[in-house]
């Protein structure tokens, strides 16, 4: 490996693993799996929108605390995610112009009525970048395992109080940002990434985006506008409110989950190699259909997902099978598997209190259980 290798204290075998390990020859591996289907696409999500939608509707005429309501309300929960992780592979495909009726479509449908409009995305190249993963430019990234175990708590913790950030950040602060410049720079700055690093700081729109950003803020402020009216005027019950409260909530805390899983966070915030960020993340191929569920739209296979970003999720089985079959049996690449979530939770705690223990913690610094990013890494 030609790369330059961080300053990280990586184990003697995985070190001799990633010198060896080639991304050319991965890539020659994995000939022909990179192009969308959009077809998959369309069926997948609509499939899963409409299972949301369904079973959050169920939720009222079965009862909110009856076993047949609790199924239904736990149904709502994951259909829902599994469309929000949709916003991930927008975001990786946006320059291709196969997938702009998809990204309008994801919008209109998912994307405005839960207040996580596609612009707030953007920032996710950044995650995938070379010279910025696991730096402070780095939205989505924290070097949790060099920091206090309660960074990584309050990731599971913050996800309670997501419900109120888009109400919020669209019918508050957004109305006030057309009017008041010093409003606008700290929206677009502080509340319009979606991130778990709570000094970052995103980006103004650019000339060609003023227009599109501002419609989409509109649509969301309308549906808060709507929401409120027809809670206001009793067409719409305050148990749906509530209802769509917890299932944001629980959305969250799922994903916060997910993220504490999805990488290693071993970063010293300086920039990483592609096959130091392999390195530095997870995969979870075991017991399939389950961890599909709190890591669906691809999100199960993320060592993968780093080493090649532009592989589309309906092919990374296929990509992975492959490379366990080609690449040699002590191919760094391997070495990414986690037995499942709750050990990957358990790694990055050890790692935390090693830490802790003696005394190398980096200072303390404001993680954020933002769901709507870091969905979707």
């Amino acid at each position: 490996m030609s790369e330059r290798v961080a300053d990280i204290p990586w184990a003697p075998e995985i070190q001799q693993a990633m010198r060896k390990f080639s991304v050319q020859q991965a890539h020659r591996v994995l000939h022909g799996l990179f192009k969308p289907r959009m077809a998959i696409y369309w069926t997948d999500f609509l499939c899963s929108y409409a299972v949301a939608v369904a079973s959050f509707w169920a939720v009222g005429p079965l009862g909110g605390f009856t076993p047949g309501g609790v199924l239904a309300f736990v149904v709502s929960v994951f259909a829902v995610f599994r469309c929000f992780a949709f916003i991930h592979e927008i975001a990786h495909f946006r320059a291709k112009k196969s997938f702009n009726r998809f990204r309008a479509g994801w919008n209109i449908l998912f994307g405005i009525p839960m207040l996580v409009p596609v612009f707030m995305y953007d920032c996710h190249g950044e995650h995938h970048n070379r010279r910025l993963y696991g730096t402070g430019q780095d939205a989505e990234y924290l070097p949790l395992a060099r920091m206090s175990p309660w960074a990584s708590v309050q990731l599971l913790v913050l996800p309670l109080v997501l419900p109120l950030f888009g109400p919020y950040r669209f019918a508050v602060v957004t109305p006030v940002s057309w009017f008041v410049p010093g409003v606008r720079r700290y929206l677009y700055r502080n509340l319009s990434s979606l991130k778990i690093d709570l000094d970052y700081e995103g980006r103004m729109p650019r000339d060609d985006e003023k227009l599109n950003w501002r419609l989409q803020e509109a649509a969301c402020l309308a549906w808060v506008a709507a929401a409120i009216t027809l809670a206001a005027t009793g067409v719409m019950s305050a148990g749906r409110i509530w209802q769509w409260c917890a299932l944001f909530a629980t959305v969250a805390v799922i994903n916060s989950a997910r993220l504490l899983a999805a990488h290693r966070y071993l970063g010293d915030e300086e920039e990483m190699s592609v096959v130091e960020q392999m390195m530095d993340t997870v995969n979870h191929p075991r017991r399939r259909l389950l961890t599909e569920l709190w890591a669906p739209v691809g999100l199960r296979l993320h060592a993968l997902h780093h080493l090649m970003p532009g592989l589309p999720y309906h092919n990374y089985q296929a990509a992975h099978d492959r490379l366990v079959a080609e690449l040699p049996a002590d191919s760094a690449y391997r070495l990414t598997e986690s037995p499942g979530l709750i050990a990957s939770l358990r790694r990055l705690a050890r790692e935390s209190r090693s830490h802790q223990k003696a005394g190398t913690l980096l200072p303390a610094r404001s993680p954020s259980a933002d769901v709507k990013e870091g969905v979707a890494r």
